[in-house]
């Protein structure tokens, strides 16, 4: 069995998408956990050992990616965690350099691109 690698957080209120993303993740030898939104990251941030990389939606309800970044950054034990922008909003590079983003992907995924990200943190 391959060495796992990571892990990496998902979250995205798309169930669909959150599965896709951690199933192909973890096709690729990386243990991936998920959250259906930002409310739910954060409990599980502050309840495990810190990831080494955020794969984060813009554009969920009720705590959206720009109120998960303020909550992130806020909060010393968890702020120094790169995140990288998933989202289908076209407006989302935009987002990546006003948030601090490590990195941005636009749905549908480019898996290349996703794996180079998540390789670049996680080994």
């Amino acid at each position: 069995m391959p060495t796992r690698r990571g892990p990496v957080l998902v979250v995205d209120d798309d169930t669909d998408m959150r599965e896709a993303v951690r199933d192909t993740l973890s096709e690729e030898g990386y243990e991936t956990h998920v959250a259906s939104g930002g409310h739910e990251a954060l409990e599980y941030l502050r309840a495990h050992p810190l990831p080494p990389l955020i794969l984060l939606d813009w554009n969920m309800a009720p705590m959206n990616g720009a109120r998960f970044m303020e909550e992130l950054g806020s909060d010393a034990s968890l702020a120094s965690i790169p995140v990288v922008l998933l989202t289908a909003d076209l407006r989302a590079a935009a987002h990546a350099t006003g948030w601090g983003f490590v990195g941005c992907l636009t749905k549908p995924v480019d898996l290349d691109v996703l794996f180079a990200l998540v390789g670049r943190h996680c080994g």
